[in-house]
């Protein structure tokens, strides 16, 4: 008796079936099974990235190909369906066959070549795996593969089959059918692994350690020095520079970061990958391939946040372990990548805000969802003007909230005069922040009376910033002052204010600061810098400094007493001789407190250095670093390279 399934579609048999025709059909049955199953997964993974991604299927310069895309798997399904009809009511000659099989075979290969190359040119142009083409291009291949499976069954059936039977039989798995199926389900697996594998990020962890403590002054000498090469981005400046982590210092480049051990500088963890870094928000740099622009970091500085230009797909955030190195999660933030401007992102202790979505920084699992309404009343144009604020500009909030709270923006203006003269000052002297918990997102408070820097918006160091003590007072004096070289010299009772105060998530009491004028802007330095009154035709200088760890304030009068601590670090002022002797490190008075020698790990014959920018120091667990990025003579003499240099010096 034959074991064998028999369908209804079967022609009467002509031919008796030798166990060698019997055992290559079970096969073709388990291949275009097999090919099926992975059509239909690669298919659904294709589907899930589309509903992932942004504008996935978006191609505004290939309008043509994308049509042409759409409508191979149509032919490709009409082909193969008309053959199965023409089967089932008459037997197909030779050349009907072979042509079958042909079209069949060439319209899902030139179906997979034309996705398959579409990925390719995106890929390339992201450098990273562009989603859902290649799913698509192994789904064609399998349609393809499946369909020749199907046409030379249905041939055999015409040649070799029994009479047909009214009774509907269930196919039974066989042994050879088996075997091809796996082997189809295999390369089908590996087809779509190994473009993902192409571009995958590569990442080196290490196991957690205690952190030591941030050194509290400078050692008599470098302890070690480290050069990285950095390539030139291309579009921009090169991207170079050292952030403090949790453990150490954290090297951020153009294509990833790395941690350092703050004993040798040697490399600890690193995350890299080919795509390129993006900025995030429309936060001011003050050097323009500073690791600020390109890395945002909690407040407790345990999560590093980096953003990869995806195009118009969006930006891919990675959120790594600053101790180890671990990859927490990653998040697509649908935000169209424009010359590498990335999406306005913020990261408290808990939890990553982008855009409309509040992440927990455990997991990466959306904890709420803004609704549109939420700054409906701070977005009115008539917002500022109901409140009399002259020169009222809206400026997004920092990439780093407080511990607990979320900044979502700052309005920021100039007193108005008493009679409405408009006002010859053009910078913004006062500022209001839209701040909620971040457990209760939608729980905004608005805080007043907090100071501006010189780039018109508010600093933000370690979840603290800088207010007016007496904000009436300094309203009224504000309101009384339109020339900005008189307002530079004005001195207001100032204080540090905690974020999560303003928001009321906790009751931390305000720390006086003195009497200054308005906050430094600079973002690599661990305290908050305060300026005083600038002298008449003369520049304001820093007065005071507030370390939000200990919520101590420095004195720069204090500060050749005492050569130590945060306050101290920070005010040193980093120079770079023309004479290309080195860098130094310079006291507020003006003596030497540290010299270092130009260091590169291939130095020409003549060395000769030029620093893209002034050298700065980053206070970080274990070691105190000077981070130097600078373009440097190669030793053959004929070209430049760029270096980020970091010496231990502490």
């Amino acid at each position: 008796m034959d074991a064998s399934p028999v369908d209804d579609d079967a022609s009467p048999a002509s031919a008796p079936v030798t166990p060698a025709q019997r055992r290559s059909t079970e096969m073709l049955r388990g291949l275009r099974f097999g090919a099926l199953a992975v059509a239909v997964i690669a298919g659904v993974w294709a589907w899930r990235q589309a509903g992932r991604y942004y504008h996935v299927f978006w191609f505004p310069e290939e309008e043509n190909a994308l049509s042409l895309t759409r409508s191979m798997p149509v032919v490709a399904f009409l082909l193969w369906g008309s053959f199965v009809c023409v089967a089932r009511l008459e037997r197909p000659s030779g050349f009907h066959r072979g042509l079958s099989l042909f079209t069949t075979a060439a319209v899902g290969s030139l179906d997979c070549a034309v996705f398959a190359c579409l990925w390719w040119g995106e890929s390339q142009e992201i450098q990273m795996s562009y989603p859902a083409l290649a799913q698509l291009a192994v789904a064609a291949l399998a349609l393809g593969a499946a369909g020749v499976a199907d046409i030379l069954i249905r041939d055999r059936r015409n040649h070799h089959a029994k009479p047909r039977s009214r009774r509907i039989r269930l196919l039974r798995p066989t042994r050879p059918a088996a075997v091809a199926t796996a082997l189809t389900l295999a390369v089908g697996a590996v087809t779509l692994a190994l473009p993902a594998e192409h571009y995958a990020a590569k990442s080196v962890q290490v196991p957690a350690a205690p952190a030591q403590p941030v050194p509290e002054s400078l050692s008599d000498s470098v302890t070690w020095r480290r050069a990285i090469q950095i390539p030139n981005a291309g579009d921009l400046q090169p991207i170079g520079g050292v952030i403090a982590g949790a453990a150490g210092p954290i090297v951020i480049t153009d294509h990833g970061a790395m941690g350092l051990d703050p004993s040798t500088g040697e490399t600890t963890w690193s995350y890299t990958r080919g795509g390129k870094l993006v900025t995030f928000g429309d936060d001011y740099c003050w050097k323009e391939g500073n690791a600020w622009c390109y890395a945002a970091i909690s407040p407790d500085r345990s999560r590093l946040v980096l953003g990869y230009d995806a195009g118009r797909v969006g930006t891919p955030l990675v959120v790594l372990d600053t101790t180890t190195g671990e990859v927490v999660f990653e998040y697509i933030n649908n935000y169209d990548s424009i010359a590498r401007l990335g999406p306005n992102i913020q990261v408290t202790d808990q939890v990553l805000r982008a855009g409309r979505n509040i992440l927990s920084l455990r997991d990466g699992s959306i904890q709420s969802t803004l609704p549109y309404s939420t700054f409906y009343e701070y977005e009115n144009p008539h917002y500022c003007g109901d409140r009399n604020i002259k020169r009222c500009w809206k400026y997004p909030g920092p990439t780093q909230g407080g511990h607990s709270t979320l900044v979502y923006g700052t309005i920021c203006g100039n007193p108005s005069h008493p009679e409405n003269i408009e006002p010859k000052d053009d910078r913004n002297r006062w500022c209001e922040l839209i701040t909620a918990p971040d457990d209760d997102p939608t729980a905004l408070t608005l805080a007043d009376a907090v100071v501006p820097t010189s780039r018109d918006a508010p600093e933000y160091v370690g979840g603290w910033t800088v207010r007016y003590a007496d904000p009436d007072a300094a309203y009224t004096e504000l309101s009384r002052h339109q020339d900005p070289k008189e307002v530079d010299t004005l001195s207001f009772p100032l204080e540090a204010v905690s974020l999560d105060t303003l928001a009321g998530v906790d009751d931390a009491e305000p720390v006086a600061l003195g009497s200054l004028n308005r906050p430094e802007y600079n973002r690599s330095t661990r305290t908050l810098a305060v300026l005083g009154a600038a002298p008449t035709a003369e520049e304001a200088t820093v007065q005071a400094r507030f370390d939000p760890v200990t919520r101590t304030v420095y004195h720069v009068d204090d500060a050749d007493s005492d050569p130590t601590g945060p306050g101290y670090l920070d005010d040193l002022r980093l120079t770079a001789p023309q004479a290309q002797e080195g860098i130094d490190l310079v006291r507020s008075d003006g003596s030497l407190a540290l010299h270092l020698d130009y260091y590169s790990e291939d130095p020409a014959q003549e060395p000769y250095y030029t620093s893209n920018d002034a050298p700065y120091i980053v206070q970080a667990p274990g070691v105190i670093t000077v981070v130097d990025l600078h373009s440097a003579r190669d030793s053959s003499g004929d070209g430049y390279r760029h270096e980020l240099v970091i010496y231990g010096v502490g």
